[in-house]
This record gives structure tokens, sequence and C-alpha cells, in this order.
């Protein structure tokens, strides 16, 4: 079946990612075990309130919950990039089964304190800190760029469904069995999930660039980021949204309490509506949009429409009303935050999708604990319906970020190393660690094509950036105008031939349109420098690389690589003209 055949079908069939066995048992696995946390959670909380009256106690829950996001997200998502993604996942799904199986088990046995009940949900926080990150980066691993868009969806879909419906199986269980068999069922649910991964058959990715160090790699994890322009606007909108809609999570109980005067029988059906609406919106309502409308129209759409429903909630007097709102804003809520996933999923590299990812859930975490204690604080001044009216006013004004940071992606350029760079020729053995490496690329051009030349070094800017290099820039020679030099910092030998692995096919792209104003023979030179020292004398005393065999590539009879010709296609110059 053809690329375009495929998109077309993936568009058109929300169940289309189910056709991937991989991902369709990881999907159901995600599902038995998101219900388990979810009456985890509850019982977590329930427990605490049974075993002491202080508040403080209490609220020490959701803080130990949430406290190791913040401290392990970053290093986490670094791990879950620099080891075997599988085994690591293996590890941390282990380490959550035993966290909430010691839980049950002490609580069954009656030795459960709190002190010991705040240590053991500390204990089972970090297992769900060391996890998310890696966890969140499988999908793009297991399916293809056509079928991630849907499989994110259902991915959202599968969530909001455990989190409509873990709560009030939690309900049932607390009444008949206690906490001690939710915390055992949760300890279950992870056995799912590493069955799944006992049987994946992960591809290894095959790098010959020598390995990257833990605090390193966490530095060109942020820099990657940082210049990322798909990745720095989904960093942008993401709190934004989720500062004022955390309001609904932290004050849709009370709002239903005492406000609303409904029990928990309708309490429940408020949530269940919540997650139909997802339902709805990853099967029939996101689905359709995508095939008509832009990432950041559609995200747009339903930021306004979240934004309605919180209004219509703080007005509504009866329960068709708030249902009404409840079903809308899970349908926009799935249909804004599947897109934000879709974009870090989709324009992160694979080398960093681990932290990219960590990223994100360190700005999504921290601003929904962020907004949920603004707007609880705001409701002791305020009545809580106008506390609704208040956030869903300043989350309208807020999708006017939509001009100073428009929602894009890089679903559809290849992401994929392109093992276009030869390896650099070295005369001495240059020990890994050794830099800072300065590195130039020298280019000869007409002086008409001044202006473009100039506009199309300035695309590569952000690539070197992302791959790494800690200084960019080009100078042109004041004596010949015709000559150009772009020249580029990376912090080590390693560093930089790990950029070499890390150049990916999108750049390779946009990197051929630059050569192509090149004038002189064969591909722009290529210089590497590194800095003397007692460490590196410069002494040219070995014949050797610091890699096995260095790649050769093939060439035309101008001296041009051949991978070169094929990325540029048509758009490469006859030789007379070059």
């Amino acid at each position: 079946m053809s690329t375009s055949n495929k998109t077309e079908k993936a568009k058109n069939n929300p169940w289309y990612p189910f056709q991937n066995r991989v991902f369709r048992a990881l999907w159901l696995a995600t599902l038995i075990s998101s219900l388990g946390s979810w009456m985890h959670q509850v019982a977590d909380g329930w427990l605490m309130t049974t075993l002491s009256p202080d508040p403080f106690l209490v609220s020490m829950i959701q803080v130990l919950s949430t406290l190791p996001m913040f401290i392990l997200a970053l290093p986490a998502g670094t791990l879950a990039d620099l080891i075997d993604r599988r085994r690591y996942l293996l590890f941390t799904q282990t380490w959550m089964l035993l966290a909430s199986g010691l839980m049950g088990v002490l609580t069954w046995k009656g030795w459960m304190t709190p002190e010991l009940l705040l240590v053991t949900t500390f204990f089972m926080s970090l297992g769900v800190a060391l996890n998310s990150p890696g966890w969140h980066s499988v999908t793009p691993e297991v399916v293809t760029r056509e079928e991630l868009p849907g499989a994110v969806a259902l991915n959202g879909m599968a969530l909001n469904c455990a989190r409509a419906t873990g709560p009030a199986l939690a309900g049932v269980v607390l009444l008949y069995f206690g906490p001690s068999i939710a915390f055992l069922l949760n300890s279950l649910s992870f056995l799912a999930v590493i069955l799944v991964l006992l049987k994946w058959k992960r591809t290894e990715r095959t790098e010959s660039a020598p390995p990257e160090g833990f605090v390193p790699a966490m530095k060109v994890g942020v820099r990657h980021v940082r210049h990322s322009p798909w990745l720095r606007t989904v960093l942008v909108r993401t709190p934004l949204f989720l500062l004022c809609t955390s309001s609904l999570w932290a004050l849709i109980p009370v709002l239903c309490n005492r406000v609303y005067g409904f029990g928990p029988r309708r309490y429940g059906i408020l949530l269940a509506l919540f997650g139909i609406g997802a339902i709805l919106g990853a099967l029939y309502v996101l689905p359709r949009l995508r095939r008509a409308w832009s990432i950041d129209r559609v995200v747009t759409l339903f930021w306004l429409g979240f934004a309605f429903c919180l209004a219509g909630l703080g007005m509504a007097q009866t329960l068709l009303q708030a249902g009404l709102c409840m079903l809308g804003a899970g349908i926009s809520w799935l249909c804004v935050l599947s897109n934000f996933y879709y974009v870090v999923q989709s324009s992160a590299p694979p080398w960093v999708q681990g932290r990219a990812m960590s990223i994100y859930l360190l700005f999504f975490f921290g601003a929904a604990s962020t907004g949920s204690a603004t707007w609880g604080y705001l409701a002791k001044f305020m009545e809580v319906r106008e506390v609704f009216l208040t956030a869903g006013s300043v989350l309208a004004f807020t999708s006017l970020s939509r001009f100073f940071a428009p929602l894009s992606s890089a679903g559809d350029r290849n992401l994929g190393p392109s093992k276009a760079w030869p390896d650099p020729d070295v005369a001495s053995v240059v020990p890994l660690s050794h830099g800072p490496i300065f590195v130039t690329v020298e280019y000869e051009i007409d002086e008409e094509d001044g202006v473009a030349f100039r506009a199309a070094l300035e695309k590569l800017r952000t690539f070197r950036y992302q791959n790494g290099v800690i200084q960019w820039g080009y100078f042109v020679d004041i004596a010949n105008p015709r000559l150009y030099r772009e020249v580029y910092f990376e912090e080590s030998w390693g560093a930089h031939l790990r950029h070499h692995e890390r150049v990916t096919s999108f750049e390779t792209e946009v990197a051929a349109e630059v050569y192509a104003f090149h004038r002189g023979e064969g591909m722009p030179p290529v210089f590497h420098y590194a800095i003397c020292n007692q460490k590196f004398p410069c002494l040219a005393t070995q014949q050797t690389t610091c890699r096995p065999e260095p790649r050769r590539y093939e060439t035309d009879s101008r001296g041009v690589p051949l991978w070169f010709l094929d990325d540029v296609g048509d758009k490469y110059l006859d030789s007379e003209e070059h």
C-alpha cells in the first residue's frame, strides 16, 4: 500500500492504529493500568482520612504524589533515551507493581500508619515519575507516522475513560472490600503492561557514535527543546491552557456538593459524561476536523469550547445543563491535549524523545498543580460559580496566544537519521571528552546570491543548535564577498561524533538548499579544530581515527556525493551553472 493511501486511511478511520498489533496490546495495557492507577489514587486519599483527621496529612498525599515528577521528570526522560527503553520500562513497571503491592499488604495486615502511608505513597510516586517520560515516548516507536495522530487520540481516549470510570470503580471496591484490595488490584494491573513489554520485540537503534554522559545528555535535551520551533510553541500553549482548565478538576467536587447539591451518584454521572465526551472526541470529532483544519485551528476552536463549558458550569442550574457542559468539556479536553501530545511526539527525533516528553510533562504537571492551588485559593474569597466564570473568561482570553505561538508539527517531515555526514578524517587520536571542538564549513557563492544564501543558511541555525551545538554563526571575507564561512562550537569530540549520527533527513534537505549555492568544486569543505592543551598536545603521532572505519560515499564526476544529488533532485543545477 502506498504512503498516500495509508495516510488517507489513517485520517478517515479513527480505529486504523488498532491494525498495529503492538499498539493494540499497549493500548489495552494502558487502559487497564490507568484504571488501576485511578483506583489507587482514590483509595490513597480515602485511607489517609480514616487513619488521621489532620487535614495537613491528607493534603500531603497530593503533594507527595506530584513532587517526584518535578524532581525526576528530566532525569527520567534522559535515562529513557540513553538506555534500552524496553528494559527501562520493565524496571519502572516492576517498581510500581511492588510499591502498590506493598501498600496493599500493609493495609490488609492492619500495619499501615499515617507516616508509613506517606512514605509508601512517595515510593509509589517515584516509580510513576521515572516511568512517565519513557512510557509516553513508546507510541512513536511502535506506529508509523501516518498512524501517529490517530494513535495519540486513542491513547487520550483510554486515559480519559480511566479518569471517568476509575474513581467509580474505586468507590465500589472501597465500599465492599476496602483500600487494601484497591492497592492490590492496581498492583495486578501493572502485570498487563509488563507482559506486553516482555513480548515487544523492540528495534534497537544502531549508532556508531560514543555513548553520551548523563549530565551532558540532559543539557543537550534542554538545548534541543529550547531551539525547536514546534516544541517551544507547545510549551507556551500548554501551561496557559492547564492553568485555567485545572479549575475544573480542583473545584468540580465543591461545585457539585455545595452549589448544585448533588450527591455521589450525580457527581459520578458528570464524571462519566466527561469521559463519554473524550470518547466522542477521539472517535468522531477530532478525525473529521483533522482532515480539513490545521492543528492550530482545531486547538483554538476547542480551547474556546472549553472556556464556554467552564462558564456554563458556573451558570448551570440543573443536571442536564451541567451534564452538557461536562460532555463538551470532555470533547474539548481530548481535542486540545491530543494535539499537544501529537506535536511533542511527532516533532522530536528518536534520540531525544524521552527528554522532550519529560520537559512537556514537567510543564504540564507544573501548570496543573499551580492552577489547582490558585483557583482553590480564590474560592476562599469568591463564590464557586464566580470562580468558574472567571476561569472561563481567562481561558478565552489566553486563546489569543495562537497569534504569537501558533501550533504546528514536524509530523510530515522525516526525522530519522540520514547518515549523510561522512566521518571526519583525523590524523591523531582525539580523546572523546576533549573540547571544545571548532568546526568550519567554507562556501564560495556568486555575489548576487548573497541574500538568498544567507536566508538559507539561517535555516540551519535551528538544526545545529538542536543537535548540540553550543555556539553558531557565519562570516564573510571582507576582502572577497564571495567567500563565506559557517562556524560552530561543540562541547567535545564525542559530542561532535554524536552530531554526525543525529542529522535527520529533514535537516539534510534543508542543508542541500544551502549547498546548492556553492560554486566551488565538489561539496563545501569542512574543517575540524581541537583546542590544544596538556590533554591534547596536537601531536599527530598515530595515524588512526576514533571510529573503526570511516564511511565513504560515491561521488559523481564533479566530486559531489550521490546522497546530495538524491536529496536535492531537480533543484540541483547542472555543472555549467555551478
